[in-house]
């Protein structure tokens, strides 16, 4: 039996939110995120996981909570499964994408969700016309989840694509739920439905991609502020953690492979030095409106790296 469906769930995201100093809320998602990397790893998929959850969850970097998981997915064993081309940009490209999603959507269970697979960004008038990663949407039956107003929705958003994954570091990953279980040694019980061994892309090649995507977002007016604007503090979490680089690499020789030969951003950028007071005010305004509920997570006091 997995923990929420014993008949006392409501009860103990009550307890145990009270307990962490934590919103009823966001114990509940929290737990329905770890719940879905389990799934992942039960069917046999193996799972990269990067951005700012995985600095939270994997390395606490980070005291905030996010409903986006960023994954790279591979099926260990998916014989039947279409040839995909991830690079190339002709017809047949993109469609060997989409129905690698398709199929990859189509296998996926997380017990007591209901998975959508979201094309929307596939649309000519969308974020991603080629299919270069696709949003599936974990809906889970949530119970307190209007606590936290329009910013959070009552489903684990996987962000999934094609993406650098090296350096990594293998991680387990838990939940408010689970640990607090775990120390009143009452987790035996259940099926216990926490991942053990995700890898964590490395914090210094997060930092480099975040810094490149604040970048190229902040120049383009179609990209919605709040869509980057924590970015910016994930990226200064990495750097204040002084970090000692990842084995095997030099910091040049990371910037060179992930920017594939490209120039990092300098001090310099517009997207740094945030000069345009146009600019800067829409960056504040995105993030405020996301501030409750990370200034909940933040005051919780709770380290999952501990």
């Amino acid at each position: 039996m997995f923990i929420h469906q014993d008949p006392d769930w409501p009860d103990l995201l009550g307890i145990v939110a009270r307990a962490a100093g934590q919103q009823v809320a966001m114990v509940e998602k929290d737990y329905w995120v770890t719940h879905t990397l389990w799934a992942l790893y039960q069917q046999g998929f193996d799972i990269w996981f990067k951005g700012g959850t995985s600095l939270s969850k994997g390395f606490g970097l980070i005291q905030r909570f996010s409903e986006d998981l960023d994954l790279k997915v591979v099926p260990r064993e998916l014989t039947d499964a279409p040839a995909v081309h991830w690079k190339g940009d002709k017809p047949q490209h993109i469609a060997s994408r989409k129905a690698w999603y398709r199929r990859l959507s189509a296998r996926l269970v997380v017990p007591g969700t209901d998975v959508v697979l979201d094309e929307a960004s596939w649309s000519p008038e969308g974020l991603d016309p080629k299919a270069r990663g696709v949003e599936l949407l974990v809906h889970y039956p949530e119970r307190h989840l209007a606590e936290l107003g329009r910013h959070n929705v009552p489903s684990v958003k996987l962000e999934l694509g094609d993406a650098r994954v090296t350096p990594f570091v293998v991680a387990p990953v838990s939940s408010f739920i689970h640990d607090w279980l775990a120390a009143r040694s009452a987790l035996a019980q259940f099926t216990d439905n926490r991942p053990a061994a995700v890898r964590h892309v490395h914090p210094w090649v997060t930092l480099i991609e975040k810094l490149d995507a604040i970048s190229r977002r902040y120049a383009r007016t179609e990209f919605d502020p709040a869509r980057f604007v924590r970015h910016y503090e994930d990226a200064a979490r990495i750097v204040l953690a002084d970090l000692p680089a990842p084995d095997g690499y030099t910091r040049e020789a990371l910037i060179d492979v992930v920017m594939a030969g490209r120039p990092l951003p300098t001090e310099d950028d517009p997207a740094l030095v945030l000069a345009d007071p146009r600019k800067r005010d829409e960056l504040e305004a995105a993030y405020d409106a996301l501030a409750a509920v990370e200034k909940i997570y933040r005051e919780s006091g709770y380290d999952y790296h501990a």
